[in-house]
């Protein structure tokens, strides 16, 4: 792995993010996703507000602040956008006891109305008893995610939401919403996000991005 990890950056000019295996950034200001089996692949947008890649002592590094905020007005118009996979992967917790039945996986869909920003998180838990183990989303609840260039957002819910366990057919469901508040939107539309946090009332575990340019192509479908 360690091998395919230095080839990667030699022939692609890759800057691997501290701590983060999965995402990388070209010195053109690309966005690469790295996968555990050695492929890789575009994340299919350009980072925007990039500056040039530093080589300090025959490293390649990011600089810290490689997007900007612009602090400009936000109109929101009413809309919504498709549904998509946000993230994908094993629980760090179900992997101690299931080899195969230990995924979890949440779908985003963002809507605009009455100049409210509303994203619906739909978790699917692949085991009938989700409450065991994770309990349930709560007013303490929230997504952390961590973003290219150092910068955390915590998205809250506000509400308490129960799972739908489904025994027989061995998976559970978690359906809930939060709102992105003005300083979340100008910060998100501009950045990639390479972890994903989430806080259940029984666990905090991380989690799989599998589309880290969501809300760069999402927002502005519902910005003015």
């Amino acid at each position: 792995m360690k091998k395919i990890f230095v080839f990667c950056m030699l022939a692609f000019g890759i800057s691997i993010i501290a701590s983060a295996q999965q995402t990388a950034l070209t010195s053109d200001g690309k966005v690469v996703v790295l996968y555990d089996n050695g492929t890789w692949t575009y994340a299919d947008v350009k980072l925007p507000n990039t500056k040039e890649v530093q080589k300090k002592a025959g490293e390649v590094t990011v600089p810290t602040n490689i997007s900007v905020v612009d602090n400009s007005p936000i109109s929101l118009k009413d809309g919504t956008v498709e549904k998509m996979a946000f993230i994908e992967g094993p629980s760090k917790k179900l992997s101690k006891y299931f080899k195969h039945k230990n995924i979890v996986r949440c779908d985003f869909t963002l809507t605009s109305k009455d100049g409210k920003a509303i994203l619906k998180t739909e978790w699917k838990v692949m085991n009938g008893e989700a409450y065991s183990y994770f309990g349930f989303i709560n007013d303490e609840s929230m997504i952390s995610l961590e973003l290219i260039g150092g910068k955390k957002i915590d998205l809250l819910y506000t509400k308490d939401f129960e799972p739908k366990e489904y025994e027989k057919y061995g998976f559970s469901t978690y359906t809930a919403e939060l709102e992105l508040n003005e300083e979340q939107i100008r910060l998100l539309r501009n950045s990639i996000v390479y972890k994903a946090y989430m806080t259940w009332s029984r666990r905090t575990e991380e989690y799989k991005v599998i589309a880290p340019s969501y809300f760069i192509k999402s927002l502005p479908q519902i910005i003015e």
